[in-house]
């Protein structure tokens, strides 16, 4: 894996760890505790500067209560794994909610496509 590709799996991972652990009602600190780790630790995790190993992962899976598929999903910039992402949150709305949503996000991506910067793809 080339080094930017690293940085910009480490910088998305980190996101949703910390998405993640603020949806949980958790700081740095009580993760940290949980885990048995430094909060400097959890801290470099969540700004993309380090890694977690495969082991750590699925540590931080089961003290999040999450899949640790669902860190590595949530972390990624493929689409369709977006996509998944987005199909899970559009099942806890009613059929009314769905509908608007995707009127929304039809209408805010067509928004977006037209603009120059939003033609690039994501690494």
């Amino acid at each position: 894996m080339t080094s930017k590709k690293e940085h910009n799996l480490a910088s998305q991972l980190g996101a949703a760890l910390a998405r993640i652990r603020a949806e949980r009602g958790y700081t740095q600190e009580v993760l940290a505790e949980r885990l048995q780790v430094t909060v400097e630790t959890i801290s470099r995790f969540e700004r993309g500067i380090v890694l977690p190993t495969l082991p750590r992962l699925y540590e931080l899976a089961e003290v999040l209560s999450v899949p640790a598929v669902e860190l590595l999903q949530r972390g990624s910039t493929r689409s369709s794994d977006t996509a998944q992402e987005v199909a899970s949150l559009l099942e806890r709305l009613s059929l009314e909610d769905q509908i608007l949503v995707r009127r929304w996000f039809g209408e805010m991506c067509e928004r977006l496509a037209k603009k120059p910067h939003s033609r690039k793809k994501a690494p």
